[in-house]
């Protein structure tokens, strides 16, 4: 989805580095994962704020993460000019999720995602995802073309 849909996809997970990049490595996402805990502390160096943004955003993912890192990471991606979407399940999410441009509660979130989130999947899976991105596309291709 990440390169035909033009959407750059992190990876954000409380797991090891090391099961992190397995699992990075085997949906295709890329190897380069980051302790969000080493960029959060560099980023308190003001020396070094624009080589941790890069950092960043260049990487694949991010591993042993907390709520709180994950609550940090929309609002900086979102200072660095970019849209965040994401996705979520339980009550840490939550915050996030609210922050996010788009936060979507995944099929089976607790009630707190899902009051947070602005969508809510109810199906299992992630495809519906692309589909709607594909579908909106379209929409805004058409309302373009009527403006024109």
């Amino acid at each position: 989805m990440s390169k035909s849909h033009c959407v750059d996809i992190k990876m954000v997970t409380g797991d090891n580095i090391a099961i992190a990049k397995q699992i990075a490595g085997e949906l295709g996402l890329g190897q380069n994962i980051l302790l969000a805990d080493q960029i959060i502390k560099a980023k308190d160096n003001e020396d070094i704020v624009y080589t941790v943004s890069q950092a960043a955003e260049r990487a694949d993912g991010f591993a042993q993460v907390f709520p709180e890192h994950k609550y940090w990471l929309v609002k900086d991606f979102q200072a660095n000019n970019h849209l965040v979407g994401m996705t979520g399940d339980g009550v840490n999410d939550a915050p996030a999720l609210k922050q996010a441009n788009v936060g979507i509660a995944v099929s089976g979130a607790t009630d707190a995602a899902r009051a947070a989130a602005d969508l809510v999947l109810t199906g299992t899976g992630l495809s519906v995802i692309i589909d709607a991105i594909e579908e909106a596309r379209r929409i805004f291709e058409r309302m373009n073309a009527y403006a024109i």
